[in-house]
């Protein structure tokens, strides 16, 4: 179970993740210098600064449809309270290379790729409540041209190589509880 703050945490990893793949290869760290490079900022911000060569931005977050109707808990220190289920959501980020260079996007692109592919699932430990961990599982989106090139569109950029990437399944606490 988390706190608000999963999403910021979640993102970190996913960053973290994708600076430990790169850090140990020579022929990636002339585009991809340091884990500052990676951000978490919408690509048409991250392409306007020249350190800024990996955009891992969040840019869609949904309810998952399957928890949508949990039941409430049970307290067990109180028989009489009842918490409400946490929030189950999905988190969309879009990754987007911009190392100024098309064969240094395609790296970028091949590696991070790799690096998702290799570790479809995260285990995320909560800094919150110690022995406790929330298992994320990172799957690539099929979306189209079309559904890519909207996004693009709504940032008012032209359309950059990207790929998006969904993450299952992210709770929230919810504060709320009833005496029953």
């Amino acid at each position: 179970m988390s706190s608000y703050k999963i999403i910021l945490e979640i993102s970190k990893t996913l960053r973290d993740t994708l600076w430990i793949g790169f850090r140990d290869d020579d022929a990636l760290k002339q585009h991809v210098p340091a884990a500052e490079s990676i951000v978490l900022v919408n690509p048409a911000d991250a392409a306007r600064d020249n350190n800024r060569r990996l955009s891992l931005w969040l840019y869609q977050v949904q309810e998952n449809e399957f928890l949508r109707n949990q039941s409430p808990l049970r307290v067990p220190s109180q028989d009489d309270l009842i918490q409400f289920p946490p929030l189950a959501l999905n988190l969309f980020y879009l990754l987007t290379p911009s190392t100024n260079s098309v064969e240094g996007d395609l790296m970028v692109l091949g590696r991070s790729l790799q690096i998702f592919y290799d570790n479809p699932t995260l285990v995320l430990k909560s800094s919150e409540e110690p022995g406790t961990a929330e298992e994320l599982r990172i799957s690539m989106c099929q979306r189209d041209l079309r559904e890519l090139a909207e996004v693009w569109e709504a940032l008012q950029q032209p359309y950059h190589l990207s790929v998006c990437y969904e993450i299952r399944l992210t709770r929230i606490d919810s504060q709320r509880s009833e005496r029953v």
